[in-house]
């Protein structure tokens, strides 16, 4: 899709994605609709820890809640995921899922209440956030991890990580690679119940200007995320 054509999309689908961000989380949530299709296409700063998973580590057992599972998208699974993450990401998923990355549904009945991502390497269509060096062969790459809010500290998080690992070890990987803002207490959390083996491989800070994106890396010595 062309720059104006995009732009286009965003205005379309703002009004239901702004209402259905709202009804989730309130107004940051209906903010965040906004911001990404106007001030973040503008500037954007921030920093992530990037972590590193071994595939066949141990996470703690969370037993999901009565009536919740998790599979695999499929291209059938995608209009259902427009209840949970609104119009304009739901082409993106297609997108995605059309490219061979792979997504994972947390389905409460036969409503997605939760999903995450993996995929061999990271590329432009997954992150735009940039690792001066190359990504590992033997790494996958696992991001994106969201559950709703009526629906967290129950278990599906955990699970969903979990699942994830357990992907990446199926499809041939050793580690799973991932970036988490040093404020997301959520996403740390689930770093907290990776199980041992877990490391900081470094530090991004990034600025997104107009489009370009220029990143710094900051290597760290290898340890324990638990012990940092």
């Amino acid at each position: 899709m062309s720059r104006l054509g995009n732009y286009l999309a965003d205005i379309r689908t703002f009004p239901a994605d702004a209402a259905l961000g709202y009804r989730h989380e309130g107004v940051r949530r209906a903010w965040k609709a906004l911001a990404t299709r106007t001030l973040h296409r503008v500037v954007r700063t921030g920093r992530l820890v990037v972590f590193a998973h071994p595939v066949g580590s141990h996470m703690e057992d969370t037993a999901l809640p009565p009536g919740v599972r998790i599979t695999r998208a499929t291209e059938r699974d995608v209009p259902a995921l427009s209840a949970l993450v609104g119009q304009r990401e739901v082409t993106r998923f297609r997108d995605l899922i059309a490219r061979g990355r792979h997504c994972l549904i947390a389905w409460r009945d036969e409503q997605p209440v939760g999903y995450t991502w993996v995929s061999a390497g990271i590329g432009p269509d997954v992150s735009i956030w940039p690792l001066p060096f190359q990504f590992p062969s033997d790494a996958a790459y696992l991001w994106n991890l969201y559950v709703l809010p009526s629906e967290r500290s129950s278990g599906i998080g955990t699970a969903l990580a979990k699942a994830r690992l357990q992907l990446a070890r199926e499809l041939g990987f050793r580690e799973g690679w991932r970036m988490v803002a040093p404020t997301n207490g959520a996403s740390l959390r689930t770093v907290q119940k990776s199980g041992p083996g877990t490391r900081v491989v470094g530090e991004l800070n990034f600025v997104q200007l107009l489009g370009r994106t220029w990143g710094r890396f900051r290597p760290h010595a290898a340890s324990s995320a638990g012990t940092n």
